[in-house]
């Protein structure tokens, strides 16, 4: 019976998420981002999987959150919180993740098991050239792809996710590099659009010319720029998965052995490009607005990370008597 009733709610789950997709709902639909809709998804079905059902209380949530305290780290339980939370606003209820009892026990569960977020390794220009030398010696269509990926992520500064969706008809060649339209982000939900300008650079780690010989490659004029190959090297018309490329530049961080390889995400590209452009002097206004960063919290970290050695106190006392 428990069984049954777990699935009726999953399957009323569904009929609601897909309630948003019809016309009448589009409008709710789109104020969430899809990736956000699915891990909704998935959050609420691990609570309903646990022989809960929705709507719940804050009984019921003080007991998962202390189940899922044994596996899963804060972070993750958060993150399953937020999804709670928001079924119960989507369909009109009272918000059980309120209660007392529910924040207390989410605070004690952060203080007892909480660690320092891990935070990807910042590729280092120099890495990043080794990464790139690595995938010109042995010059294969996939290698071909996967070096113009690595370049473009760097020097564009985008997430897994818009290096994902980008299509041949957002990239515009002019006489100094290209412009890329990027109609939707993390941070511009509402289709405004903003600009990604790249120039031309160095031979060697060049993103312009990468994406030039991938375009000649690929034969490719239309349709996602980063396409899925076969097992023999088949280009394919659908796009490489965000989960894809970051075990592209784990791997290539990996075989090219650059230094914290074991560190290394698909992040590394865009927190590498802000550490070192801020090395080299770039302001913090200009690494903002081409990163597309919404938080200058978040920019000025990544560029603290990059100055600890150099600002660091202990440099005026080498060479003192």
């Amino acid at each position: 019976m428990q069984k049954m009733d777990q699935k009726n709610e999953l399957e009323k789950l569904n009929e609601s998420d897909s309630s948003i997709e019809r016309v009448g709902d589009s409008y709710l639909a789109a104020a969430t981002s899809k990736n956000t809709r699915q891990a909704y998804q998935s959050d609420i079905n691990h609570f309903l999987n646990s022989g809960r059902t929705l709507p719940t209380t804050p009984i019921y949530i003080e007991s998962y959150l202390k189940e899922c305290a044994q596996t899963l780290n804060p972070r993750t339980i958060k993150r399953r919180i937020i999804a709670l939370r928001q079924y119960h606003v989507l369909m009109g209820l009272d918000d059980p993740t309120k209660a007392a009892n529910v924040v207390k026990t989410m605070q004690g569960i952060a203080r007892l098991h909480g660690a320092p977020r891990k935070q990807a390794a910042a590729i280092r220009l120099k890495d990043l050239d080794k990464m790139a030398q690595h995938l010109e010696q042995d010059p294969s269509i996939i290698n071909i792809r996967n070096r113009a990926l690595i370049l473009l992520g760097y020097f564009g500064a985008f997430r897994r996710s818009e290096i994902s969706s980008l299509s041949w008809d957002e990239v515009s060649f002019v006489a100094d590099g290209i412009v890329i339209k990027l109609m939707r982000s993390k941070t511009d939900q509402t289709g405004q659009g903003e600009d990604c300008i790249i120039p031309f650079g160095d031979d060697h780690r060049c993103p312009v010319r990468a994406l030039i010989d991938w375009r000649k490659a690929s034969s490719q004029l239309e349709g996602p720029i980063f396409r899925q190959l076969s097992k023999i090297g088949t280009i394919l018309k659908d796009a490489i998965c965000s989960r894809h490329i970051n075990r592209i530049v784990k791997q290539v961080a990996k075989d090219a052995m650059i230094a914290n390889a074991d560190q290394v995400s698909a992040h590394s590209l865009r927190r590498g490009f802000a550490t070192e452009a801020a090395r080299l002097g770039a302001s913090m206004p200009a690494i903002q607005k081409h990163g597309r960063w919404k938080s200058t919290k978040t920019v000025f970290e990544y560029i603290e990370a990059g100055r600890q050695f150099k600002d660091s106190a202990v440099n005026v006392m080498f060479g003192e008597v």
